[in-house]
């Protein structure tokens, strides 16, 4: 069977549990608090499937392409590890993104990278688990789609994967050549700028350039050529994105960090709290230049304010 490996979103539709808000850790080891946290998740109760506690674009993008090939999805969760898509799991804040209120590396000593802290949260049995579903049939595909932080983090397990000898290995990045292991450029798909542009099918945010990339090579490529190699399988990307336009970029107007925030807050209940459906408003209705990582930032400093209300 086709997996699809993907990460975990911060919007979840379900409140976290009382215990999993990693801002409630006390400072420590990269050993005492991934003792601590994984104490806190033995406590929880479940309250959803994975599949349906991750919202937002990124998330529905995964699901419409498992559906069109009938893959299997596993989430690369920074608080829960490996999860399969189908399985029952607490909500909870944790992310190993910086800026936020509940980001794991508040609590860590300086230095600690995602890579340490994933060992902390991810387990010998959950890669098993994803290496078994691989196992069954040797035309199997892992699609990988993960943003680059997640990729780096997940970069020792793909490797090690018998995908990655045997050529079944795809991976969809916002990141370039430059930027990702050498053991994974042979299988990176050359989607690039023009995803963005005004000739896509299916033009979005950084945020879920992966998974947008993902649904675009399922439904357009994989569908129809589910036997191409990666050489194929890269020519016919390459093709389907030659008449694309790259995206023109338009000098926004530049805002500091508060002038920002009160406009967040302003356009949250409209834009009911989608950090995507923000971005598009300062972009396209406000013309304001603000660049991803300080967005996601600012749109995490506001979320908790609403989150505490």
């Amino acid at each position: 069977m086709t997996v699809i490996l993907t990460a975990c979103t911060m919007r979840k539709r379900f409140s976290p549990d009382e215990l999993l808000n990693a801002r409630a850790l006390t400072v420590g080891t990269t050993h005492s608090v991934g003792e601590d946290w994984r104490g806190r998740l033995r406590r929880a109760e479940p309250k959803a499937l994975a599949s349906d506690l991750y919202a937002g674009r990124s998330m529905m993008e995964v699901k419409l392409a498992a559906n069109a090939v009938g893959a299997r999805v596993t989430i690369a969760s920074a608080g829960l590890g490996l999860v399969p898509a189908d399985k029952q799991i607490p909500s909870y804040n944790l992310t190993v993104s910086p800026g936020s209120a509940d980001s794991i590396f508040k609590k860590l000593p300086p230095g600690t990278n995602a890579c340490d802290w994933w060992m902390q949260v991810s387990s010998d049995r959950q890669a098993e688990e994803l290496a078994d579903s691989l196992q069954g049939n040797p035309q199997s595909l892992l699609l990988v789609a993960l943003p680059h932080a997640y990729l780096s983090m997940l970069t020792p397990l793909i490797i090690s994967l018998s995908v990655a000898s045997t050529g079944r290995l795809r991976v969809m990045t916002a990141s370039s050549h430059m930027d990702i292991a050498p053991a994974l450029g042979p299988f990176l798909l050359p989607y690039d700028q023009r995803l963005d542009g005004p000739d896509s099918p299916i033009p979005g945010t950084m945020g879920d350039y992966a998974s947008r990339a993902l649904r675009h090579f399922v439904t357009n490529i994989l569908v129809d050529h589910p036997q191409g190699s990666i050489t194929d399988h890269a020519e016919l990307v390459r093709s389907s994105q030659s008449e694309w336009r790259h995206p023109q970029r338009k000098a926004g107007r530049r805002v500091d960090d508060q002038e920002a925030l009160q406009l967040l807050r302003d356009n949250w209940k409209v834009a009911k709290g989608s950090s995507s459906r923000l971005l598009r408003i300062f972009r396209d209705e406000m013309n304001i230049a603000c660049e991803q990582g300080r967005f996601a930032r600012l749109a995490t400093i506001v979320r908790n304010e609403v989150a505490a209300r």
